[in-house]
């Protein structure tokens, strides 16, 4: 049997993973993005209700980390050992910026709190209106995730799916919290994977990670973004502590990675 002449066992650019683990999720999110293209305003206002079942802090600290902020200082620590995690995040994060913040001002799409009666939804945090399309924190959390996985061949499938899991559940939390349509969730996901993706072949190209400057550069970048985590408002004062927690995380993982040689792994 020739294994090259099967699409599915072609391995990714810039990975040593099959191309179907690029294909298959992008390709998931964006039938199910269509889907929901009829019933977005039922079907958010079916998902945030079943949402209430979790407690609102929960939703509020995933909704926390799926921002830029809480995952550059969730990732922090990972710079002694993995710092080509980071690096696909930030190669990908010029084209992830213009992505949802482009759709945002192109679109200009009415969050739900701007167009649903107040008290007919559940509303956590801050009340945002407009700029919703698509979901700048699910573009995030599957910029990680893709950047953890193609950065990551050797993990076990289990753990791939673990980390699409985690970013899903990431993802799902700006419509728990009243602050996404789910189309605008699914379509922030589905870029935000293929972006990831491709910060991590970038990774493969520019390899500044692979030297202690570069490091450096990332564990700067990490600190100071941490530190600002310390003082920025980000809408969920219930979580202020998790908040706080999350900072020091990224404080020290930023600062034992500018203070002690790493030990790199591509």
């Amino acid at each position: 049997m020739h294994y090259e002449s099967v699409p599915d066992e072609t391995p990714a650019p810039g990975t040593a993973l099959p191309r179907r683990w690029l294909i298959a999720p992008a390709a998931v999110l964006a039938m199910l993005a269509l889907a929901c293209i009829a019933d977005n305003r039922s079907l958010f206002i079916t998902l945030n209700a079943a949402a209430s079942d979790l407690s609102p802090s929960a939703w509020s600290a995933l909704s926390l980390t799926g921002s830029v902020f809480g995952m550059l200082a969730l990732l922090a620590p990972t710079l002694k050992t993995r710092p080509r995690w980071l690096a696909s995040a930030l190669l990908a994060s010029p084209l992830a910026l213009v992505f949802s913040e482009g759709g945002k001002r192109i679109f200009d799409i009415m969050r739900p709190a701007g167009v649903l009666e107040s008290g007919s939804f559940n509303l956590i945090g801050q009340k945002l209106y407009v700029h919703s399309f698509p979901s700048g924190h699910a573009t995030t959390a599957f910029v990680v995730a893709a950047a953890l996985i193609f950065a990551w061949p050797e993990a076990s499938t289990r753990t791939r799916l673990a980390i699409i899991a985690a970013a899903l559940l990431i993802a799902f939390s700006r419509i728990a919290v009243g602050a996404h349509w789910p189309l605008d969730v699914l379509v922030g996901a589905c870029g935000g994977w293929l972006i990831g993706a491709l910060g991590s072949l970038l990774s493969t190209r520019w390899r500044f990670w692979e030297r202690r400057s570069g490091v450096r550069a990332m564990a700067a970048i990490a600190l100071g973004s941490s530190l600002a985590l310390l003082f920025i408002d980000l809408g969920y004062p219930s979580v202020r502590l998790y908040q706080i927690g999350l900072a020091a995380w990224g404080i020290g993982g930023a600062a034992s990675a500018l203070g002690r040689d790493t030990e790199i792994r591509s």
